[in-house]
């Protein structure tokens, strides 16, 4: 009986495969109330020969499948159906959805590409990417389904934007500066984990993409950060600790393994609470410092 029931459920689909393939070659794009260019050439080179639709079951909303069994003759049934009305509601919900999923998932790829998380955007670019081929596949359904089908209910001019969007994304993500950033900045006993945040950002303005692996990037960057405490003077009853952070850069050009940059420097502050207040007051004027030399060596 299971075999029977995919058999009517196969059969259902082709039909309506079929029905999608005739109805849009037959149809105009004045029958779709519009009456641009645009939509003409998008239903005809789109929806026809692009269709793909699937023998899921999950593919047609609504689908029902039911087996009947006649023990006097020994004959078994199988049929599959769906309503109509029912069909165009959830094909225009499963537009909306997989569009307003699509929408906040290039959001977050912009945000991403922005700080520099370039392969985080490119995840999420393939995922906007499927959702697109989910949105296509219930246009072609509804325009065989629901004869009053137009671009606005087929939500034609927002996919249309959002795939541009798409397009320009994943041109930034292609065309990024591949950089591997290692960090490792001590404050006495301690780490000081806002470094690498800043010299990310301040990086990130330059529209590079950041990598886990020296081999994908373009250029390796190590910054290896130490502090160490200083003289502590005293000035009318009251003391100055001072505090040195000493930054050591390499910038090397992976391609050809040419260290570009090497070098030490170094930022001296006081401050009046202690070695770890200088320590850290003297982390935040050398931070930039260190940002500038890194963008000057890769911008060459």
């Amino acid at each position: 009986m299971s075999r029977l029931k995919d058999a009517a459920r196969v059969e259902l689909v082709s039909t309506i495969r079929t029905s999608v393939e005739q109805t849009i070659q037959e149809r105009t794009s004045s029958d779709l109330q519009q009456s641009t260019t645009y939509f003409e050439e998008e239903i005809r080179d789109t929806y026809v020969s692009d269709t793909r639709i699937s023998s899921s079951i999950r593919d047609i909303p609504g689908l029902k499948i039911e087996a009947y069994h006649n023990p006097n003759t020994k004959q078994i049934v199988a049929f599959a159906y769906l309503k109509r009305t029912t069909l165009i509601n959830q094909l225009t919900r499963r537009v909306a959805l997989e569009l307003g999923k699509a929408e906040s998932a290039l959001s977050q790829a912009e945000i991403y590409i922005n700080n520099g998380q370039k392969q985080q955007a490119q995840a999420l670019l393939e995922q906007v990417s499927k959702q697109f081929e989910a949105v296509e596949e219930a246009q072609s359904l509804l325009v065989v389904v629901d004869d009053g089908a137009d671009a606005e209910l087929l939500q034609i001019d927002q996919l249309r934007d959002m795939k541009k969007t798409l397009s320009n994304l994943s041109a930034q993500v292609q065309n990024a500066t591949r950089i591997y950033l290692y960090c490792d900045a001590q404050l006495f006993d301690s780490e000081y984990s806002m470094l690498v945040g800043k010299i990310r950002g301040d990086l990130s303005q330059l529209g590079v993409s950041f990598v886990n692996d020296a081999e994908q990037s373009n250029w390796a960057i190590f910054v290896e950060v130490s502090a160490r405490e200083g003289k502590k003077l005293d000035y009318n009853g009251e003391s100055i600790y001072y505090a040195y952070v000493d930054a050591q850069i390499r910038i090397i050009k992976t391609a050809t393994g040419q260290h570009i940059y090497e070098n030490i420097i170094t930022e001296k502050d006081g401050h009046a609470e202690g070695y770890s207040q200088a320590a850290l007051l003297a982390y935040r004027h050398i931070t930039p410092k260190i940002s500038e030399i890194i963008k000057q060596n890769i911008q060459q």
